[in-house]
C-alpha cells in the first residue's frame, strides 16, 4: 500500500469513530429538556441553603467586628504605654536642672508681734 492509501484509511477510521459520537450527542441534547445537575431541584436546594448561609455570614461578620474593636482598644492602650515609656526614658537621659539658689533678705532679725 502506498502512503496515500494509508492516510485515507486512517481518516476513514477516525470519521467512523467520531461521527456516531457526534450524532449521539445531538440526539441526547434534543431528548433531555432539563439537566440533572443544575435543574429545578438544584435551585430549590440552593434556595433552602441561602438562609442558613446568610445567618452564618452575619455571625462571622459580627464576630470579626467585635474582634476588631477589642484589637483597636488594645492597640490604643499599647500606644499610650509606649508614649509614657519613651517620655520616661527621655526624662531620665537628660540631667535635671539645678534648683535656684535661696534668696537671702537683709533686714531686721526680730519682728515684733502685736496683739490687739
Amino acid at each position: 500500500m502506498s502512503v496515500r492509501s494509508n492516510i485515507v484509511v486512517l481518516v476513514y477510521i477516525v470519521l467512523c469513530c467520531l461521527l456516531p459520537a457526534a450524532l449521539g450527542e445531538q440526539q441526547d441534547q434534543q431528548t433531555v429538556a432539563e439537566s440533572r445537575t443544575f435543574g429545578h431541584h438544584f435551585l430549590k436546594r440552593v434556595s433552602f441553603a441561602m438562609i442558613p448561609a446568610a445567618f452564618v455570614v452575619g455571625v462571622i461578620t459580627t464576630l470579626l467586628s467585635a474582634l476588631t474593636v477589642v484589637s483597636m482598644k488594645g492597640l490604643g492602650v499599647g500606644v499610650i504605654l509606649l508614649v509614657l515609656a519613651v517620655s520616661q526614658i527621655l526624662a531620665r537621659s537628660f540631667a535635671a536642672p539645678l534648683p535656684p539658689p535661696p534668696i537671702a533678705y537683709a533686714g531686721h532679725g526680730h519682728i515684733p508681734l502685736v496683739y490687739h
